[in-house]
């Protein structure tokens, strides 16, 4: 159901059955992910869920290698919890999948193009892969504000009480 909504520029990686074990997965993700941020000095990732059900373990793990290995390649790594994204694009730190497919409709600055993807409809799981692009594309919107403030080309007061609240 997921791969009809795969776009070139979209790389599947969570279809275990291209993949004889996890390790072989892991290391296909990483791989993308160290292409991806070999440019980037800043690397914003969400930490881990404390409440997430299934394979935590080895989640966990896997993430660890990643912010292990991108410290190591000299990236500066921001992490932000959930709640903390959350509230700093939507306005509400416990809000759900559409909460947030909703605040990326509604947000004022240019966004990547999510036209051609499925709305949003679950509020726990969201819809693959657009859900994952709206939490990928917050995160980094969370990055560039703390980044413009700390660069002062923003003021603290220019931002809704919400945000100033995250920061």
């Amino acid at each position: 159901d997921t791969r009809k909504n795969i776009r070139e520029t979209i790389i599947p990686g969570n279809d275990n059955k291209s993949f004889d074990n996890s390790y072989q997965r892991y290391k296909f993700i990483a791989d993308n992910i160290f292409e991806w941020c070999k440019d980037c000095e800043y690397v914003a990732i969400e930490d881990i869920a404390t409440h997430a059900q299934g394979m935590i373990i080895d989640l966990a793990e896997f993430e660890g290698y990643i912010k292990m290995s991108l410290f190591n390649m000299g990236k500066k790594v921001r992490l932000y919890s959930v709640k903390t994204n959350k509230k700093f694009f939507s306005g509400h730190g416990d809000c759900d999948k559409i909460g947030m497919y909703q605040a990326f409709l509604k947000w004022p600055h240019k966004m990547p193009s999510i036209s051609d993807l499925p709305i949003v409809v679950n509020g726990k799981k969201g819809t693959k892969p657009t859900s994952d692009i709206v939490d990928a594309a917050s995160l980094c919107e969370l990055l560039r504000f703390e980044l413009r403030l700390k660069n002062c080309i923003i003021k603290m007061s220019e931002l809704p009480k919400y945000q100033q609240e995250v920061f």
